[in-house]
């Protein structure tokens, strides 16, 4: 994630569709990039800004807070506007913990960070703030122990293959570095061909809090709105 120029290249946009854009890495794997567009749904919040700067070693930040960037850094910082996205409305904040910083794995261009689910499940995510639901695989379903013969909603989305439905679920609670949000929505789909990722963290989390990337040091700094 070191940077975002190319996002959203590829991306073929149809309304109301979680969009997947596979793409070949520089290490010969394959590595997904997820887009929700707008849903049809009268609740949705204000459209956010990540600020990119870069400093004078080189070394590129993230950030949605103009105060994080240094004034002389300010001039030279580029903005990309997020995209609208749902809040889970029914997610409540933390009350513990107010920041955290949370050390990360780069993979090619991605961030990967540790988060444990329902209080029992320890996975790797990818951190990914251009998709607005959290997606977890179905390995991690089966160990968190949600049915899915069940019926379930479900949300479309276009992958490679086509079109397919992916069931929605609720997570009881999804804590990255001590910051908890309880009562998330996640779809169940299998993104990674790597089975040492269990998913992906959207922005139904990540717009909870501050985010800041510090790609020098390897830390996800997180602080909650």
């Amino acid at each position: 994630m070191s940077s975002k120029k190319g996002l959203w290249e590829g991306i073929v946009f149809l309304p109301g569709l979680f969009m997947l854009d596979y793409t070949v890495m520089k290490r010969g794997y394959v590595v997904f990039i997820a887009a929700m567009l707008y849903l049809s749904s009268p609740a949705t919040s204000s459209a956010a800004d990540i600020l990119r700067w870069v400093d004078e070693r080189g070394v590129v930040h993230y950030t949605d807070n103009l105060h994080n960037i240094p004034e002389k850094f300010r001039a030279n910082a580029t903005r990309t506007k997020m995209p609208d996205t749902p809040r889970s409305q029914e997610a409540s904040r933390p009350v513990s913990f107010d920041k955290a910083s949370v050390p990360f794995q780069k993979r090619g261009t991605v961030v990967v960070v540790s988060a444990t689910l329902n209080e029992k499940a320890t996975a790797k995510f990818v951190v990914d703030t251009g998709a607005s639901y959290t997606m977890i695989s179905q390995a991690t379903a089966r160990e968190l122990e949600i049915d899915l013969e069940k019926k379930l909603p479900t949300i479309p989305f276009q992958t490679a293959n086509g079109i397919i439905q992916a069931p929605l679920v609720n997570l009881s609670s999804i804590d990255v570095g001590g910051l908890q949000i309880k009562d998330l929505t996640a779809a169940v789909h299998d993104v990674f061909p790597d089975p040492g990722i269990s998913g992906l963290l959207g922005l139904n989390f990540l717009s909870n809090f501050r985010m800041d990337i510090d790609t020098q040091n390897g830390v996800l700094h997180l602080e909650k709105k």
